[in-house]
């Protein structure tokens, strides 16, 4: 602002000083044509070599001390004599007239000009004292406004770093390019997420540590429970054992799931990636739930089968489709249908499993990827953590998983869109 505002002054002085010097060239002018005893000559044109305005000429009256006249610049133009020394504001000729007069005992002096020179003069000083300045606001809006694009630059970084963060994401905010004034702020965050990295890290390390102590004594009971089935020789304590066994089994697969959860939750790295092949993975998933899907009779198959090779971890992907399928089994009513198809779209690969089950409510479908949520009958199987391992799954391989209603009839559509892989990849 000071520069701008010494750009604006020193324009201005140039301009006024050239409208002054104008002016004062005029009035030598004047003082050359009307000083000494010489006629008078009508200081129309450009009389003196000097170009001008001829409203800015003096008219210049002399009077001997009896009131006659004896000189006059313009004959024209009849002012009257003033009877004082001093400055008067008269109206004559159709115009207003600055005089002053000089009386003295051996003649009378009298300089007249228009009011509309002063007007002028006044009205072209104030323009082209503001002219600079109305043509500098705006340069000076545009500079302030980079100036300041320039100062926030960091700042909109900094802004877009932490927007465009992953919601996982737990690492502090690096502050190497980030203004003085905001990195106490920065430093309070990372401080924030410090904390919550330790809770997370304990909250892990709880679930990991809980489910390995679960799964040795789960194991004691299993062994415990074979033990009692070989005593039992006459079968008394048969179904009991039976359903003593079913419950440790669901236990076990309890703490499974929470031990595979946490391994997701702790970020391990995946396994070495290879060629997958879809079509096959389905065909190995729908072989493995066949037994669970025959006891419900629900009617499990594939229905279409493209070539689809991607490039990732088996187990993973195993994971997935194990959980949506065995969802898809778990929450069908007896004698319904889950059907799978693997298809492929330019470059992508789409799999599909379709069930005849009562749905998701639309109020819950966002919650569905929660852990321990059950968004279908409570009185159904299943832990509410399937969803929630498939979706971390998902996740750590890039691929994308969604849920749907069906349009054509009821029942969930659960799609895993996966990119294929290159060609000299999938030989």
């Amino acid at each position: 602002m000071a520069t701008i505002g010494v750009c604006a002054a020193t324009t201005s002085y140039f301009l006024v000083r050239n409208e002054a010097s104008d002016f004062l060239d005029n009035q030598l002018r004047q003082i050359a044509l009307y000083v000494g005893d010489a006629p008078l000559v009508p200081a129309a044109g450009r009389v003196g070599g000097v170009p001008h305005d001829p409203e800015d000429d003096f008219v210049i009256q002399v009077w001997d001390s009896l009131g006659e006249p004896l000189r006059q610049s313009d004959p024209s133009i009849a002012l009257p004599r003033q009877q004082a020394t001093g400055l008067a504001d008269i109206l004559a000729a159709d115009n207003n007239w600055r005089v002053y007069t000089l009386v003295t005992p051996y003649r009378t002096v009298q300089v007249s000009q228009e009011m509309s020179v002063r007007q002028e003069l006044a009205a072209n000083a104030a323009l082209q004292a503001a002219l600079p300045i109305a043509i500098l606001i705006p340069l000076s809006l545009l500079t302030l406004s980079w100036i300041i694009d320039r100062i926030m630059a960091r700042l909109n970084r900094l802004a877009f770093a932490i927007a465009s963060r992953d919601a996982a994401a737990d690492d502090p905010v690096p502050i190497d390019d980030v203004p003085a004034e905001v990195i106490p702020f920065v430093s309070s965050i990372n401080l924030l997420l410090a904390r919550l990295r330790s809770l997370l890290e304990r909250q892990r390390r709880f679930i990991s540590d809980a489910a390995h102590e679960l799964r040795t004594p789960l194991s004691a009971l299993q062994i415990q429970i074979d033990n009692l089935r070989h005593d039992d020789r006459d079968g008394r304590f048969a179904q009991r054992l039976s359903e003593l066994e079913a419950g440790i089994r669901r236990s076990t697969s309890l703490v499974n799931k929470l031990l595979r959860l946490a391994r997701y939750d702790a970020r391990e790295p995946a396994p070495a990636p290879r060629p997958v092949d879809l079509a096959q993975l389905a065909v190995d998933t729908i072989a493995r739930l066949t037994p669970l899907a025959g006891s419900r009779s629900i009617d499990l198959g594939i229905t279409r089968r493209d070539e689809a090779v991607t490039i990732g971890a088996l187990a993973d992907f195993e994971i997935i489709l194990d959980n949506l399928v065995e969802n898809a089994v778990l929450y069908t009513p007896p004698g319904g249908t889950v059907d799978v198809a693997v298809e492929v779209a330019g470059q992508e690969a789409r799999i599909e499993i379709r069930d005849t089950g009562p749905g998701i409510a639309e109020e819950e479908m966002p919650r569905v990827f929660e852990r321990f949520f059950r968004a279908g009958p409570q009185d159904s199987e299943g832990s509410g953590l399937g969803l929630a391992i498939a979706k971390a799954a998902a996740e750590r391989q890039g691929v994308r998983l969604t849920l749907a209603m069906r349009e054509d009839e009821p029942g969930l559509i659960a799609r895993l869109i996966v990119r294929l892989a290159p060609r000299t990849a999938s030989r």
